[in-house]
């Protein structure tokens, strides 16, 4: 007989053995079944580009995560601004990558209980090598920072990549932006824990996803808001009040090869909360992709530098 230790070793051999590699070219890949399942937590293998943004060090349980990030190369991850800044936790530290429950001891898998004891390998953290924060960017409270609220990490070391850890695609240089108000769009990620008086749910430790709804700045700015200038780089977006995400979260669109979906690309990263506490649903920020993509690729190319 196997002891509990034994059993998960042998899981990981099977997992090295089994698990494809994924090809460096490949980001965001679309698994059309999941588009259409009504489910809210996601499955092992989708939206894995989705990590915590670690203060503090790696290995002690002491660490903080206030944020998300968004893979989007082997090596490189985008988060918000304000979570790269030097806050209260401190400037971040490290990433942790291919996380599809929280709470969960970094060392060991995850099974899901009512999925047949489906389990998927630990987490990887990976300390964060360099940051670079937009120079544009304007720490809050001035009215525009979340204009440019964006960062980039460079990661120590590059991720190996696995049907559970990939990256998503940036946005098509040639993207129709015009059509991403008044959508119904699909986000992702972690939610925030539940405040006192809320029902805590049974899955809200788990990777989770959302369909929010983009909505015109004029519709936005007629609802009750915090002072905050918005500008043609962020998106408004409308959400119910239980689907409250980390910042960083990822909101997806999907390219359309030969009638058939193919990949998911990042169309925007949510940036925080704008309307008032007794808002029946949440208005919040979203920071457009498209209008930082070349500046993206400049300092992934440049190997990061503070341009």
């Amino acid at each position: 007989m196997f002891g509990g230790s034994q059993v998960y070793i042998l899981f990981l051999a099977l997992f090295n053995i089994l698990s494809p590699i994924r090809g460096q070219d490949e980001c965001g890949m679309v698994r059309e079944s999941d588009l259409y399942n009504g489910k809210k937590v996601t499955e092992a293998d989708e939206y894995t580009w989705i990590g915590r943004v670690g203060h503090g060090e790696s290995r002690n349980s002491k660490a903080e995560f206030k944020c998300l990030s968004v893979l989007v190369s082997q090596r490189y991850a985008i988060l918000p601004a304000h979570c790269a800044m030097d806050g209260d936790a401190g400037v971040p530290t490290f990433m942790e990558l291919g996380v599809w429950r929280v709470y969960n001891p970094v060392h060991l898998g995850v099974c899901r209980p009512n999925r047949g004891g489906f389990c998927v390998p630990p987490t990887h953290q990976v300390d964060i090598e360099e940051l670079v924060v937009h120079p544009r960017h304007r720490r809050h409270p001035s009215p525009g920072f979340l204009q440019y609220d964006i960062a980039l990490a460079k990661l120590v070391r590059s991720v190996e990549l696995t049907d559970y850890l990939q990256p998503i695609c940036l946005p098509p240089a040639d993207g129709d932006e015009c059509n991403q108000v008044g959508q119904r769009l699909e986000m992702a990620g972690f939610k925030i824990p539940a405040s006192t008086g809320w029902r805590v749910r049974e899955d809200d430790d788990w990777r989770q996803k959302v369909a929010v709804h983009t909505a015109s700045f004029q519709y936005c700015t007629s609802k009750k808001m915090i002072p905050v200038q918005l500008s043609e780089n962020n998106l408004c977006a409308v959400r119910d009040k239980h689907d409250n995400f980390y910042p960083g979260s990822p909101l997806m669109g999907i390219e359309v090869v030969d009638g058939k979906p193919k990949n998911f690309y990042l169309i925007g990263i949510s940036s925080g909360i704008i309307s008032l506490p007794d808002a029946d649903r949440d208005t919040f920020a979203v920071l457009r992709i498209a209008p930082f993509r070349k500046w993206i690729l400049k300092n992934m190319h440049s190997n990061l530098t503070t341009e």
